[in-house]
């Protein structure tokens, strides 16, 4: 009876065979994708990288520019009420 059972378990094995072979080669493709994606990753993190001084400058541009629209709004106030007291005189 073992060696019936092995026997007809023999045409299952010789299909599983080729199954697996197919397979394989969808894990070395999977593999394959893989390091493409690490590699398009490491790409990206230094894109990034080269990118992050100007992040910085767009903060400080802002910054600056917030500062002069302070000064010239300080400036126009000031021209307003010096003229008013002028005026008065």
């Amino acid at each position: 009876m073992n060696k019936q059972l092995l026997q007809s378990m023999k045409p299952l094995q010789q299909l599983l065979i080729p199954f697996l072979e197919i397979l394989k080669r969808f894990l070395y493709m999977n593999k394959q994708l893989l390091q493409s994606m690490k590699h398009l990753q490491q790409l990206l993190i230094s894109f990034l990288e080269i990118l992050k001084p100007f992040l910085y400058m767009k903060e400080q541009l802002l910054q600056t520019l917030q500062f002069w629209q302070l000064v010239f709004r300080v400036k126009r106030v000031t021209s307003v009420n010096t003229k008013e007291r002028g005026d008065k005189t």
